[in-house]
């Protein structure tokens, strides 16, 4: 498994949690905030699965770079 960078941009994230339902040990809900976080994890989990949240995220707040400096 490859690190990569994960980020969530918080002014963008809605909370739908489509991340959390794809990669539940990588992302998870600030309740306090209402916005979805990565988690010390997210940098090792599963590109494949990585860039699937990517896509499935409704807003466009969460940012996989990939460790070779691409973005998913």
């Amino acid at each position: 498994m490859t690190a990569a960078q994960v980020t969530v941009d918080h002014d963008l994230c809605i909370g739908s949690a489509e991340c959390v339902r794809i990669l539940p040990d990588a992302f998870a809900i600030d309740e306090s905030l209402g916005v979805s976080v990565p988690r010390r994890s997210a940098h090792s989990a599963d590109l494949e699965l990585l860039a699937e949240a990517v896509r499935s995220c409704p807003t466009g707040a969460l940012r996989v770079i990939h460790a070779n400096g691409h973005p998913l």
